[in-house]
């Protein structure tokens, strides 16, 4: 028998509810879009009486609740479920047509779309692709990702420490990722658009400059940044988001300060400073069980400054609050990012 999915109790969730929890800061019931493109006055409009929300900006999207979990976040269907589940507790189950509905406990259901989330999830981190194609990604050269490193104090070292790439042909590399990996493999590591499991271009669609990400030495996700119009960072596409040089920390004995910055190319520009550093991509992606890897360091969250950075620090430091752990809360001068006062000071400090 055919199944369907029951969503009402998502789709009875307050659309603003749903937006403070995935980090928009919403004001009223305008906020700056997720995508990126907005500079000044925010485009993206919430409606209370709908219960659905609409960017009136350069990316037009629209939609309800789930749709915007599952664009903010890159999620499919079912991980979009699971997240629902996750932060709102909410009972989301299948049902069949011709069947009775059957009461169950909470936990049973909770159980069951989890299960289903881990059988059906199209998505997983594949590192043995992820690892060949940041092989065969040139080192960076290209003026604009050269200017752009300069720019926020990466240094050509730190560059290569980092693995740091660039993507010059996404036609030639999806070409080559498919002849080389399959359509299947392509379209599940998230990345690239598509449905159904089949792959039709790379998330990059022009030249981007690449961060990959190591856990316990095998790459474990990719962040990009984009330099034409659209987002300036482009994740990939249902994958959970980890954080940026964990590895960093298997080295270090008890003692050390080490910043946790809500940005990826902080992190090395940090790290060119000769200081230790993390990025975490965004405060919804920071979870609760990483808290214990910083538990014999001396933890300062380093947000940029402005109210998303305020908003990140005091997302974070909660998690630590709740371990009895103490944090240092440091904020940068207004507009400026961790770029901005290394190039001016020298340091953060």
């Amino acid at each position: 028998m055919k199944a369907k999915t029951d969503l009402s109790q998502i789709k009875q969730i307050p659309i603003i509810d749903v937006a403070k929890r995935l980090g928009i800061e919403v004001r009223g019931t305008k906020a700056m879009c997720f995508m990126g493109h907005d500079k000044s006055s925010p485009s993206l409009s919430f409606s209370v009486s709908y219960n659905n929300w609409r960017c009136f900006g350069a990316c037009g999207k629209r939609g309800d609740g789930l749709n915007l979990v599952m664009e903010k976040e890159g999620l499919d269907f079912n991980a979009a479920l699971e997240w629902f589940a996750i932060n709102f507790s909410v009972d989301v189950m299948r049902q069949f047509r011709g069947q009775r509905k059957q009461t169950r406990s909470l936990k049973s259901q909770k159980a069951e779309v989890a299960q289903q989330v881990q059988k059906q999830s199209e998505f997983f981190s594949d590192t043995e692709l992820y690892t060949w194609f940041i092989d065969k990604c040139a080192v960076v050269s290209n003026p604009i990702g050269v200017n752009y490193l300069v720019s926020h104090g990466i240094s050509d070292e730190a560059a290569s420490c980092f693995n740091l790439r660039q993507m010059s042909n996404p036609a030639y590399a999806f070409s080559m990722l498919v002849q080389q990996w399959g359509e299947d493999r392509v379209y599940r590591c998230g990345i690239a658009w598509g449905s159904d499991g089949k792959p039709k271009s790379l998330i990059w669609g022009s030249y981007a400059l690449l961060f990959p990400f190591y856990d316990q030495g095998k790459i474990t996700y990719i962040q990009a940044r984009m330099f034409e119009q659209g987002p300036k960072f482009l994740n990939l596409r249902g994958i959970t988001k980890p954080l940026f040089n964990a590895d960093r920390l298997n080295s270090l004995t008890a003692g050390p300060t080490v910043y946790l910055c809500e940005g990826v190319p902080d992190v090395v520009s940090l790290e060119s400073k000769g200081l230790i550093a993390l990025g975490v991509l965004g405060a919804t992606s920071f979870r609760a069980e990483w808290v214990d890897q910083f538990l014999k360091f001396k933890v300062v969250i380093l947000g940029d400054g402005d109210d998303g950075g305020a908003k990140f620090a005091r997302d974070i430091s909660k998690y630590f609050m709740d371990r009895g752990k103490p944090v240092e809360c440091m904020r940068l001068p207004k507009g400026k990012d961790v770029s901005d006062v290394l190039a001016q000071n020298g340091s953060v400090k």
